[in-house]
């Protein structure tokens, strides 16, 4: 049996062959890790990440910057439907993060309803999970998004002046590490760490794949 699955992957190799999660090139056989070409993976590599600021947050931290590679694997998990974009983010995150962070309760950033219905899925909460399932951390989605303002798209003074209604549901964790798939004005991480600075918690630190550089 075995050697008929290894035989079929090889056929599905050679009909359909695999593309890279950034740039969608295709790749010439199924890679053993993560499907990334060459120059995807020497892009990531080189790049030092983002330490971003938000008043409520103690810290925020992304391994990519929202350009070039670390775009391309938002919009692949946004809006391509590849969740496999999760896991590689997660891993980029629990290996890059800062010291300490990792130990923190992972709390997921909420999708606006109609948005997740949409999408079937909430890119946040898929990179929560995988991050949960590689550091053992726990997870708890206490917060829950109270409007249904886009904020994609709006100016940067826009999205700061009218941030998203994040209300907690629960009693938040003393520590917690905020997961989101990218982080833009900041507007939105800053929102959830009032509302769970006002459920209890004492630390809050944010992660995600990507975050714009602020000078």
């Amino acid at each position: 049996m075995s050697t008929l699955r290894t035989i079929r992957a090889e056929l599905l190799d050679v009909i359909a062959p695999p593309h890279c999660l950034c740039c969608r090139s295709p790749l010439l056989r199924a890679p053993a890790g993560p499907a990334l070409c060459t120059g995807c993976i020497a892009a990531i590599e080189r790049s030092s990440g983002r330490l971003l600021r938000a008043d409520a947050l103690d810290g925020s931290f992304a391994p990519l910057a929202y350009e070039g590679v670390g775009r391309q694997l938002v919009t692949a998990l946004k809006f391509a439907r590849l969740l496999d974009v999760a896991e590689l983010g997660a891993a980029l995150i629990a290996e890059r993060a800062p010291a300490g962070w990792l130990e923190a309760t992972i709390v997921p950033v909420p999708a606006s309803p109609g948005r997740a219905l949409r999408r079937g899925f909430d890119p946040a909460w898929e990179i929560a999970a995988a991050l949960t399932r590689l550091t053992g951390a726990a997870a708890a989605p206490v917060l829950r998004r109270r409007d249904r303002r886009r904020q994609r798209g709006g100016t940067r003074s826009r999205r700061l002046g009218r941030p998203p209604r994040i209300a907690a549901v629960a009693t938040a964790p003393a520590e917690v590490l905020l997961v989101d798939d990218v982080v833009t004005t900041g507007a939105t991480v800053d929102a959830c760490a009032r509302a769970l600075r006002g459920a209890g918690a004492r630390r809050v630190n944010a992660v995600a794949i990507a975050a714009v550089h602020r000078r």
